[in-house]
């Protein structure tokens, strides 16, 4: 029975089959509408150029921006003038007696890409008007000449006359891993201390800080012998600049810089060493030593500062140290003591000059709030061995002020 029923299917099956492959031979091919023209064939290489997309334009690198901020105030007393607003003598920019002063406001942006970075630091206040004002001296003193002639000290003035200040303006190529450039206005290498006070570890700055340059305008190149730019351990610096503080200068003299800053890694250890070289028009030739040496060891932060500067024949000489002790994350204690030497009628101030030794003594506490707020008490003792400081009208050899700020930075 299942043979019968195997042979059935069989008979069925193949008649249909070969039914269906006769059907598709005879069934001819569609012809296309209109033939097609022969032709050569491309080479593989323009074949694939032409099924490829066209390339997308090169993508700028990506720019990354940081910024800062800096609001700092003061209140200050001088208890050895016989008035309560006689101001100190031989500070830089803490100079006026009891007073509220907005010292300094700021705000400072960096602009970032792989090859180009962009600084720029602006503000205004007290601080502003005197590095203005040292500005405008510094570019006078590049001039010969009358208020008539292009180029004076009229034209400076109306320049840096007043409370706004460009203190950074400066453009970075970076041609290397290891070697920058800057061209524009920057801030200079030499001194422990710096213009924004929140980075300082006491508020009014040393006698030493007097007498060296703020800012220069000009190039600078860079190169991290050890290590390289992003993360160095040695750079070195040459600088080409107008001279000291004076943009615009009308002298055609111009200032020699060189600095070698060394952090070797995780040491918590910074030494520096700066000097500048040049000629103002109608002045001698300035030169400045400066060697700046840091040290934290647990808590506490230990400093020095070394200067020397010669301007023809007058110079001075001085040192510093200093020191921060951190007691918690909201307070910390700092003191500073200073020796200075003038010599040969060195003008400290362009009222001032000094045969003889000066010696300052401060100690502040501070009081750190969400790591961004402070409040500093200072007290400060100057000393002198010739009569430099004034109360009232009568000249006197030693100054004492006590100091209150209030700064706000991120």
């Amino acid at each position: 029975m299942r043979l019968v029923s195997t042979l059935f299917a069989l008979s069925t099956v193949l008649p249909l089959v070969a039914n269906a492959q006769t059907a598709a031979e005879a069934t001819p091919a569609v012809a296309p509408a209109a033939a097609e023209p022969a032709t050569t064939p491309a080479p593989a290489a323009a074949v694939a150029a032409a099924a490829a997309p066209a390339p997308a334009s090169a993508a700028p690198p990506p720019i990354s921006f940081a910024w800062e901020s800096l609001v700092d105030a003061y209140y200050l007393y001088n208890f050895t003038g016989d008035s309560s607003t006689q101001p100190p003598s031989l500070r830089q920019f803490d100079t006026t007696s009891n007073n509220f002063a907005l010292n300094y406001a700021k705000l400072g942006v960096h602009a970032d890409t792989d090859l180009v970075s962009f600084r720029l630091d602006f503000g205004g206040g007290h601080t502003a008007s005197i590095i203005n004002g040292s500005s405008l001296t510094s570019s006078a003193h590049s001039t010969a000449a009358t208020a008539t002639t292009p180029g004076t000290a009229t034209d400076s003035a109306s320049l840096y006359g007043n409370g706004f200040l460009i203190e950074q303006a400066f453009a970075t190529v970076r041609v290397t891993p290891q070697f920058s450039i800057d061209a524009g206005k920057f801030v200079t290498s030499a001194s422990a201390e710096v213009i924004e006070s929140n980075k300082n570890w006491l508020y009014s700055r040393s006698l030493l800080f007097t007498g060296v340059p703020l800012l220069h305008t000009g190039l600078r190149l860079n190169y991290a012998a050890i290590g390289n730019l992003a993360t160095p351990e040695l750079v070195l610096s040459l600088q080409l600049v107008n001279g000291w503080n004076n943009d615009p200068d009308f002298g055609s003299d111009k200032t020699f810089g060189l600095n070698a800053t060394y952090t070797p890694a995780n040491q918590g250890l910074t030494v520096a060493a700066t000097t500048y070289i040049g000629k103002e028009a109608g002045t001698d030739t300035w030169v400045l030593i400066d060697a700046v040496a840091t040290k934290d060891i647990g808590s506490l932060s230990v400093g020095g500062n070394i200067d020397y500067l010669k301007t023809g024949t007058p110079y001075w000489f001085g040192i510093a140290a200093m020191a921060r002790y951190t007691l918690s994350d909201s307070f910390n204690l700092a003191a500073r003591a200073e020796f200075l030497n003038s010599s040969n009628g060195y003008a400290l101030t362009p009222t001032t000059a000094l045969d003889g030794n000066l010696y300052e003594f401060t100690g502040m506490g501070a009081w750190t709030v969400g790591k961004h707020y402070e409040l500093r008490l200072e007290i400060r003792a100057d000393i002198s061995d010739q009569q430099v400081f004034i109360k009232g009208t009568t000249p006197e050899k030693n100054q004492v002020t006590g100091l209150l700020a209030a700064l706000a930075y991120f």
